[in-house]
């Protein structure tokens, strides 16, 4: 059952919105059944895989999507520094994204005036479907 917790809400929404966008394309093609959907989220997206996965679940619940399997594949995310310039390769664990930590040092020269610049975004990759034919 989704709780009322920010981590919560957030996974739920952000499940709804890929099968919004998963269904858009499945229909496009008259597909009759989702079975799979491939995801590639930035790990600044503060998303959490099992989360998001039980929140997939739900969501899909009688629906085309129902049972589909989730593939999520997970990038780093990048940091440029405002100081020197260089660009750094960044990664949180698991207690950083749930506590929502986003304190980035430069890994060349340590200063912490950092702008992110990849790992906020998510994509829908693939689908794969089943049609009537």
């Amino acid at each position: 059952m989704i709780k009322r917790g920010d981590k919560d809400i957030h996974e739920f929404a952000f499940a709804s919105a890929i099968y919004q966008t998963a269904l858009k394309t499945a229909l496009r093609y008259k597909a009759i059944k989702i079975t799979e959907v491939f995801l590639e989220i930035g790990e600044l997206t503060l998303i959490v895989p099992d989360l998001l996965r039980q929140s997939f679940k739900m969501a899909t619940t009688g629906t085309i999507a129902e049972g589909a399997n989730l593939h999520i594949e997970m990038t780093p995310g990048e940091i440029v520094c405002n100081k020197c310039g260089k660009y750094s390769t960044i990664s949180l664990s698991e207690s950083d994204a749930l506590a929502g930590i986003q304190l980035f040092k430069c890994k060349h020269c340590e200063s912490t005036d950092t702008s992110i610049s990849k790992g906020k975004k998510a994509n829908v990759k693939n689908i794969k479907i089943e049609t009537e034919d």
